[in-house]
């Protein structure tokens, strides 16, 4: 399976989701900055390191320190959902992740996942988002480079 077809699947709420498609039930707007939750705290890979060279399917694990994982669609101050970020760095705060093969969303809560990454050296980062999917900008983001064989 291609790197595409691997990561096209995402969730948010309940049930997978194809990318692309609108999420029932929760509002999707940018938010201005100022109106933003608090967030403090940090946003990790747990078992992954920048430079490390893996193998598909490549097995990422999501840390985060000062919040707490919460599904999406739950908008309870000092919580969030992860994301996973394919080529990109963070998200600006406030801006709503986009949904696509390159954004994946993370919204039942799930702090891990399995899939097929571009080959050779590709960046990932992890983005921390409210419950409505949006950022909490660079403060709780992070990212890294590793080499697909």
């Amino acid at each position: 399976m291609g790197a595409i077809a691997a990561v096209s699947i995402f969730s948010c709420g309940s049930g997978a989701t194809e990318a692309g498609e609108e999420h029932a039930g929760h509002n999707h707007e940018s938010k201005d900055p100022s109106q933003m939750q608090s967030a403090s705290g940090r946003v990790y890979f747990a078992n992954l390191n920048n430079g490390d060279t893996v193998s598909n399917p490549v097995a990422i694990e999501f840390g985060v320190e000062g919040m707490t994982v919460r599904p999406a669609g739950e908008l309870t101050p000092g919580t969030g959902h992860h994301h996973l970020l394919i080529g990109s760095d963070s998200i600006a705060t406030g801006d709503v992740v986009p949904a696509n093969e390159k954004h994946i969303h993370y919204g039942k809560g799930q702090t891990a996942d399995t899939l097929d990454l571009p080959l050779g050296k590709t960046k990932i980062a992890l983005q921390f988002a409210d419950g409505a999917h949006a950022s909490y900008g660079s403060k709780l983001s992070a990212s890294i480079e590793v080499f697909v064989k």
